[in-house]
């Protein structure tokens, strides 16, 4: 077998465990509400004439989908998902399919492609919503140029979310990992909200993850580019994921050997 082609079922495999659960369901319906409301909301800002406002619909919506319904199905789906996975035979389902090698990559790639694909496709929805409301040819391309950016947030955030939460809840106990994903995700953007008009804007929003995710989406809006800080908020993100990473590898070790000691 190709050295590559086990990755896909791996990833598929993670994605079906990713959207397994009342609480994906539940979160899935918050989603098509929170896209029903900005869809709304467009139509009411182009029959008023605001564009400005319409401009930053897409980038609302995404953040309200990443960090309302991300965030559900990052928990819901990470939580003591390592160990259970032992418990119930999926570790051993993979390995003998093949792709136990890449268990760990499907599972966060799996998490990750269910997360874009409720965050980024609903804030997609919305852009094109607001594409079409918008009333002149120049605002639906400055509308166009905001959407992409809102997903582009909505994909990289999805994929950060999804590494941060197995490495801060994979193998925990549920109050255990929850304290310590509150604490990476709340802790630092606290920070950053004290050092507002202390530091320059440009390096207080690398602080947290929050706010390097939402500066990257910034940097892209329409009459702001900014390749520096785009380049500046990629790099601490990439940071964060490889970190993120090596603690989600540790989360898997941890799971084995606490399954290996049950048994003996």
């Amino acid at each position: 077998m190709a050295r590559g082609r086990p990755f896909l079922p791996a990833v598929r495999l993670g994605a079906t465990l990713a959207s397994r659960g009342a609480l994906f369901w539940v979160s899935a319906a918050l989603a098509l509400l929170l896209v029903l409301f900005f869809g709304t909301e467009a139509l009411a800002f182009s029959r008023a004439g605001m564009s400005d406002g319409l401009l930053l619909l897409p980038g609302a919506c995404s953040s309200a989908l990443v960090w309302g319904v991300g965030i559900l199905i990052a928990f819901s789906a990470s939580s003591r998902a390592l160990r259970r996975d032992r418990e119930e035979g999926i570790v051993a389902l993979a390995n003998a399919r093949g792709v136990g090698r890449r268990y760990l990559a499907g599972r966060l790639a799996g998490l990750a492609v269910v997360i874009a694909a409720v965050c980024a496709g609903g804030t997609a929805l919305v852009g094109l919503a607001c594409v079409l409301a918008s009333r002149r040819l120049h605002v639906a391309g400055a509308e166009l140029a905001a959407t992409a950016g809102a997903v582009l947030y909505s994909v990289v955030a999805s994929i950060t979310l999804a590494t941060v939460a197995f490495a801060a809840l994979g193998a925990r106990s549920r109050p255990g990992g929850y304290l310590r994903l509150v604490f990476v995700l709340l802790v630092p953007d606290l920070v950053a909200r004290f050092l507002d008009g202390v530091v320059a804007d440009s390096w207080r929003e690398l602080f947290s993850i929050p706010e390097a995710l939402a500066a990257l989406r910034g940097a892209l809006l329409p009459g702001s580019l900014d390749p520096g800080r785009f380049l500046r908020a990629l790099v601490v993100v990439l940071l964060v994921l490889g970190v993120a990473l090596l603690f989600a590898r540790r989360e898997l070790s941890l799971a084995s050997d606490t399954r290996e000691g049950e048994a003996s």
